[in-house]
């Protein structure tokens, strides 16, 4: 059995929307339009019954929209549209007719920083009352617009939300009993100054919160439903060690679930609350960190935690749900399974395939009678460009390390190869085993790519993370050398063609990359990357400034703009304008520096994209526009 014809781009006509301005001359190739489109849907939530879908779409003219896909008869509307300015972040269902979406945007809030923005709307399943859910005085520097924190799945007219604060000047958050038709709002929790987060505990009653001040952090909890608030956890922000981090509320509304580390490895604990905030370990993985959980059902209840070897895997605590999963697996070897949701009567659950060498498949799983159908493909635009393979492999730093790292090789390779260098963003982040759109686009081009998890990254124990990228931006380097030279000695790759290409820490990374080792690189892509870490670290807190380093080893040795003399192969420097996470004056500062200098560079500037440099056709000009470069340096 397959479900009915879910054609997402002409079962129903698109409306008109308002084109954003574009930059002039954008380039195109055919392998960039397919690896730079935008996938067909992402975001999907099965409606409560299991009948619909909501996903969030890219409009060709770069907007976001939500839509809704009968599961039954294939029909679907666009039943929310943004524009240029708000994107559609997240949809979810509040009940089987209305719809809850989360909206952001960016505004600039000092020197050429940018802030997030959001907006809470609600509109039901055909399109109609849609409705924007809060307002208030401060509609410029509203960030906390979107935050529902209990969807109340007994209550079908109201939501919990984390509500800001509305008196100019004060920064706070309370908690109020929002109506999804109305618009009204009852104050459940007053408005406190300095609280950034809130969390309930599912059924109804707010139960813990984070106050934060430039000097720490604070979380305060309740033990019982309708005992009085006392601090339950105090961090201070230069603390780096110091990874407690709340998940939510376990079967029992007094088991708090957290994440923290156990014997240097981030692992999922719970607090029983009720007696005496007893602390149990609930999973701990021998090797790796824990990197999150998953909840399902109406209540979100915990099904497992997971952790990354080279690929995804589940510690489950819901036999049934694991009975699932592993049938399922069974159809897919060699692919990543993961069941992202499930109906209130637990009978369907949306399921996505994927792995390195397919991009991703979504299927509707019918539990009562067996039937596992495939609703659609997330990139039918690589349709006709098979992927490359993607291979985990191992190779030695210059202190005898083993260092993990993937290397995706171009079809039909022979002898030597031009490669690519490309350390993954974060630096708090890592690499694994699953489709990845740059990696591929490169290696259909030619290349062979490295990513390496180097030390830096997480995923692997407080060991492995050790200082950082930033403070422990040598080691980090070190070993991305190590693992080019592991591709010369290999015989994968050509000595004299070998690019370091990066986005946001990654673009860090390899301009360190090509400053500190200048023998071994022929040029180097700065995709939305940090040039600057000492102005990067001014504009935080002291959080940020002890999580970069305030020592000259970073803001002067490794700082890319105070070295930048020392660059000696041509650059390609791409910054997207509306960036909350790196500063545009990051690339704008280090291009004017380059320009004083005299250094071979290409400069391109993205006026309305964010970090992420979306929507596709501006993707697809970065990826022609890299191909281009490339391809002229090596």
């Amino acid at each position: 059995m397959r479900l009915v014809g879910l054609l997402l781009a002409s079962v129903v006509a698109l409306p008109t929307f308002v084109a954003a301005e574009v930059p002039k001359e954008l380039k195109s190739t055919p392998l960039a339009q397919a690896f730079g489109a935008a996938p067909v849907m992402w975001g999907v939530e099965l409606s409560p019954d299991g009948t619909k879908l909501s996903a969030i779409q890219m409009h060709p003219q770069g907007v976001t929209m939500a839509r809704v896909v009968s599961l039954v008869d294939g029909s679907s509307a666009v039943v929310l549209s943004g524009n240029d300015e708000f994107r559609i972040r997240w949809c979810d269902w509040a009940n089987e007719e209305r719809l809850l979406c989360g909206l952001q945007s960016v505004t600039q809030v000092r020197g050429g920083v940018y802030a997030n923005v959001t907006r809470l709307v609600a509109t039901k399943t055909d399109g109609t009352e849609m409705k924007v859910l809060i307002t208030n005085q401060m509609e410029a520097l509203t960030q906390f617009h979107d935050r529902v924190i209990d969807w109340l799945p007994d209550d079908h007219e109201h939501v919990l939300v984390q509500m800001p604060s509305d008196e100019i000047g004060t920064f706070g958050n309370g908690v109020s009993r929002l109506n999804i038709y109305t618009g009204e709002v009852t104050a459940e929790e007053r408005v406190r100054s300095g609280v950034t987060a809130w969390l309930s505990d599912g059924h109804g009653t707010p139960r813990l919160y984070l106050t934060v001040t430039q000097r720490d952090g604070r979380w305060l909890a309740k033990d019982t439903p309708d005992a009085d608030w006392s601090l339950l956890h105090h961090r201070e922000v230069e603390d780096l060690d110091d990874v407690f981090s709340p998940l939510g509320f376990g079967e029992s509304r007094n088991e708090l679930l957290f994440f923290d580390r156990n014997e240097g490895r981030m692992a999922l604990f719970a607090y029983d609350l009720e007696h005496g905030r007893q602390r149990r370990l609930v999973y701990a993985n021998p090797q790796f960190d824990v990197a999150g959980a998953i909840g399902l059902g109406k209540y979100q209840r915990l099904v497992a935690a997971v952790y990354v070897d080279d690929r995804p895997r589940f510690h489950f605590f819901d036999t049934r749900v694991e009975a699932i999963q592993r049938a399922l697996s069974v159809n897919f070897p060699n692919s990543n399974v993961s069941i992202i949701d499930e109906t209130w009567d637990q009978r369907y659950y949306l399921v996505f395939v994927s792995s390195a060498t397919e991009a991703g498949t979504y299927y509707r799983f019918d539990s009562m009678a067996r039937v596992l159908a495939k609703i659609t493909a997330a990139y039918p635009a690589l349709a006709g460009h098979p992927l490359a393979t993607m291979t985990p492999v191992r190779y030695k730093a210059d202190d005898g390390v083993e260092v993990p790292a993937y290397l995706t090789l171009p079809a039909n390779r022979s002898g030597r190869v031009p490669a690519v260098i490309l350390p993954h963003g974060g630096p708090s982040a890592r690499d694994y085993w699953t489709y990845d759109f740059l990696s591929q686009f490169l290696a259909a081009s030619g290349y062979a790519v490295l990513q390496s998890n180097y030390r830096g990254s997480d995923g692997y124990g407080k060991d492995w993370e050790g200082d950082g990228g930033f403070r422990g931006w040598r080691r980090a380097n070190g070993d991305i050398a190590a693992g080019t030279d592991f591709l010369v000695a290999e015989g994968i790759a050509d000595p004299d063609k070998i690019c370091a290409v990066g986005w946001s820490y990654g673009g860090y990374a390899a301009l360190m990359s090509v400053i500190e080792q200048p023998q071994r690189y022929k040029c180097v892509v700065s995709i939305a990357g940090v040039t600057d870490p000492k102005t990067l670290g001014n504009l935080g807190g002291r959080g940020t400034r002890a999580f970069i380093g305030e020592t000259d080893e970073v803001r002067k040795d490794g700082s890319p703009i105070e070295r930048v003399a020392e660059i000696q192969v041509p650059l390609l420097v791409v910054q997207p304008l509306e960036d909350a996470n790196v500063p545009p004056a990051q690339a704008t500062t280090f291009v004017a520096a380059l320009r004083k200098a005299n250094k071979k560079f290409e400069f391109v500037e993205y006026e309305f994209a964010q970090h992420d440099i979306q929507p596709e056709r501006y993707r697809t000009d970065l990826l022609a526009r890299l191909g281009a470069f490339l391809d002229d340096n090596l």
